[in-house]
Parts: C-alpha cells; structure tokens; sequence
C-alpha cells in the first residue's frame, strides 16, 4: 500500500511539473505575441503618421486657460472633490440655476413646455412659455403682463450675471477643458456636461429677441451659444464631440427661426454661414476618435497596474466587465491586454479612414448598424475572444459604432444650415428662392453633397419657401418626410 502511494505521489508531482511547465509556455507564448503583435500595430499606425501619446493629442495649455479655475466652473469641481472625500459637498454651484424651467421639478409642477426644437414647429410657441413662468414665483415677473417675449426675457434676466460669466470664459481662444492623462477614464467632465442646459437658455432668449424684432441681439445669443463649443474642440474627445452636437442642434434653431422671420440682413448670414464653414464635424470626429485611441490605451496601463481604488470604483459603478477585468489582472497574462490595445487602435483606425474629409464624405461600412444600439444596450453578442482577448475593446464598441450615426447627422445639418443662409442671401438679392442649389453663385465643395455617398443634396423650391433635406442614414429618400427616429426617415432642414 505504502509502496502504491509513494508511486500515485510520484506520478501527481510529474503531472503537476508537466502542467506548470506547460502553463509557464503557454504564458511565454502569449505575452510574446501578444508583444509581437502589438509592435506590429504601433510600427503600422506610425507609417501612417498616427500618434498614440494622448499628451500630444490633447495638449494642456496654459494654466489660465484652464476652465476648471473660472469661478463658476470652478465651484463645479470643487463640489465634485467634496463629494469624492466625504459623500456630501456644501457647496451650491451657481450653474447649476441657470436653466430654461428655473429647476422646476415636472412632478411638482406638470407645466413644463416643451423644449424649443429645430423639428417640432408646435413646441416653438412663446405663449406656452410665458404662462409657465407666470405659473411659478422664482421669475418675479411684474404683475402687469407684457408681450411673450417681453416676460420671457424679463424671467431670464436673473441669469445674466451668471451667462455673462461664462460668456467670458468661452470667449477665451485659448480656453480649454482639464484632462486627466495618467487617469483619463476617471476624469471629472464638470462644466461640459452643464453645456447643454446653458444652450437652452440661451436659445430661449435668442428666439424672444426674435420675436421682440431685436435681431442683432438674437445674432449675439446664436455667437454665445457657438462659443461654448470652441473650449470643446481642444483634446475632443467623445464627450466633447456628443455635446458640441447637441450644443449645434440648439444653436441651429436660433439660425432657423430668424430665417422663418426673414430677420437676418446679409451681413449677419454671411457671419453665421463663416462661423459654420469653421466647424468641420467630420474632421473633428477623427480627432475624437484619435483622443479616446490614446485614452484607452493610458486606461489599460492603469488597470493593468492593479490599483485598488480602480477596482472599487469598478465595483461601485455595476460595470461587471470593468469588475472582472481588474479582479482578474493578476492571471492574466501582458500578451492579453496587449491584444485588446491591438484590436482596439485597428479598429478605430478603419473608422478613422473611413472619415474622408477631403471628399466630405463618411463611409458607412465601418459603422455597421447591426451594431448600432437601442437604449445604450448592446445588441451583438460576445464572443469567448472578446471576453479573454478584448475585453475593454469589446465594451466599447457598440459605442463607438454608434457613433457614425451621429457624425453623419452632425455634419449633415451642418451642410443644411450654411446652404440656408446662401438661401436666404439668394431670397434677398433676387426676391425670391433659386429653383436649383446650383444657381448660388460660389458654393463650396462638398457643400451640396449627401455626407455618406456624392449624391447631391435634395431641394426643391415650394412657393413662397423650399423643401432641402437629406436622405440620411439609411439612404433611402423618403420625400423629405422627417425621420421618426436618427435610423428612419430623412434629414430635413425647416423650409421658412
């Protein structure tokens, strides 16, 4: 018996040197290709002149160009810190005040209009926002009720010391937003995320200086909210370039409803098409797409570093990858996080190439729309690569699919809205609407051109104004009916 175990011994600790041994090749082998490989990768994207330092790609600036020090941006991340340290802040950005309800809960108050919009003529009365703040004291309106857009006005003077202050900041070339390079997934985005509700105020007040006949002071409304978005621009990344759409969408209804009044003289289009011709959305979207490149590839260096208070947080935000890619760090072997960089910056290169701005164009087949998601849930399916390989790349991609989309419909209204202001420049030279795009005089390449393929874009003249839209996304022209949704339906620009 004695001599049977010594034997059964002899053979598990030959089996278990076997299996270590094989274990140590195995991990040999992968670090070594998954090293390999990755060479490969960066020697491939530097023939092509690509940088992957996220230093170089969003450079920090000036310390008194920073936004994060501007008092009322600052009071944003200082209640951040607060809360980081001790789960509670004290501290009441004013920001945070500004916006087109006056923080007005719809569950205490049902009153709410609905927010003036580009596409839905019956949510762009006055009326229904002078009655809803007549309905609440924080406006302080005078008893005596004046025009709807006298009220309004009056009601959004409270915030001009705050828009006054924040114009400023903007107003600074130089401005930019702080970023985090050795942790940038766990950056604070502060004063960005409060863009979008500044815009709508100043679109509210914008469309009341219309409507009060004070053009050029609506003209400065639609500079101010454009202005918010030029901080954006340095280091964009995918947060940046998400609001500076939403920011455009807004500011593109001031444009619209001085074009619906006639309320614009040529010198004011020409300065509005100008400010339009600067935004190019699809060389930006490059540029964001190179940013979130390099963030991702500092993000996997700290996570394969293991630090625990990046496990914690993973733990904290329910994001069950993050979780089990940290708490697995220590197993998995170098080649395999060197696998998921590889995956990742290809991936995000063919979506790179795919955005041609020279011939303004974007090229749909590298933005699958199967992968496109519905609610921000993922729709594919992971696969046994995706989950041991390229985990973080496989988290991200739905994501990142999505996002052509979006540049397509950015870049789309962008066209639309300068080829309503040569429009309308036409309409004020001759009395009338040219019956082609192509009877204005001097337009640009690309201008009148479908975003995903060279078709031209569509126009027509309708009586005393015109039907010009896009076919949009799904490339099927639906007669300038006005999509149910970004997937459905067409593009279109209101007709005055």
């Amino acid at each position: 018996m004695k001599r049977f175990f010594r034997r059964a011994l002899i053979w598990l600790a030959r089996i278990a040197v076997v299996l270590i041994v094989l274990l140590i090749i195995f991990y040999a082998e992968e670090d070594w290709r998954g090293a390999h490989d990755w060479a490969v990768c960066q020697k491939e994207l530097q023939a092509k002149g690509e940088t992957l330092d996220l230093r170089q790609l969003a450079p920090p600036g000036k310390p008194e160009d920073d936004l994060s020090k501007v008092p009322i941006f600052a009071e944003l991340y200082q209640e951040n810190e607060e809360y980081q340290k001790t789960k509670k802040s004290t501290t009441k950005p004013r920001i945070r005040r500004v916006t087109i309800d006056f923080n007005w809960s719809p569950v205490l108050h049902n009153n709410v209009p609905a927010t003036l919009s580009l596409l839905k003529d019956s949510a762009n009365d006055l009326t229904a926002w002078q009655k809803y703040y007549r309905s609440i004291p924080d406006t302080r309106l005078p008893k005596q009720m004046g025009t709807p857009a006298q009220d309004i006005l009056w009601a959004l003077t409270q915030y001009d010391s705050e828009l006054n202050e924040i114009d400023a900041a903007v107003s600074n070339p130089n401005a930019y937003w702080p970023v985090d390079y050795e942790r940038p997934f766990d950056g604070y985005l502060g004063g960005v995320t409060e863009l979008i509700p500044i815009a709508r105020v100043i679109l509210l007040r914008g469309v009341a200086h219309l409507d009060n006949r004070q053009a050029d002071l609506a003209e400065k409304d639609y500079f101010f909210s454009f202005r918010l978005n030029r901080p954006l621009t340095k280091g964009c990344f995918s947060i940046n370039y998400l609001v500076m759409q939403g920011v455009r969408a807004i500011d593109d209804f001031i444009l619209q409803d001085g074009l619906h009044r006639h309320a614009w003289n040529d010198a004011q289009l020409r300065e509005m098409e100008s400010a339009l011709a600067s935004t190019d959305m699809l060389a930006l979207a490059a540029d964001s797409f190179r940013t979130e490149r390099a963030s991702l590839i500092q993000t996997i260096k700290v996570f394969q570093g293991m630090d625990p208070d990046i496990v914690w947080k993973a733990k904290a935000s329910e994001n069950a990858v993050l979780y089990y890619l940290l708490k697995t760090a220590p197993i998995r072997s170098s080649g395999w996080w060197d696998q998921d960089r590889v995956v990742y910056c290809r991936d995000r290169q063919k979506q790179i190439d795919a955005i041609d701005s020279r011939d303004g164009m974007l090229h749909i087949a590298a933005f699958p729309s199967h992968r496109i998601m519905d609610d921000w849930n993922r729709v594919d399916e992971t696969s046994i690569w995706d989950a041991i390989y390229t985990p973080m790349s496989a988290e991200v991609r739905p994501f990142v699919d999505n996002m052509g989309l979006k540049i397509a419909k950015a870049e789309t209204y962008r066209r639309l809205a300068r080829l309503a202001c040569r429009l309308e420049e036409y309409r004020i030279a001759h009395g009338q609407y040219p019956d082609k795009l192509d009877e204005l005089p001097d337009l640009p390449a690309h201008l009148n051109q479908e975003v995903l393929s060279e078709e031209p874009l569509r126009y027509q003249r309708k009586g005393d104004g015109y039907l010009l839209y896009s076919i949009g996304w799904n490339q099927k022209d639906d007669g300038g009916v006005l999509a149910k949704d970004d997937k459905e339906g067409d593009w279109v620009w209101p007709s005055p």
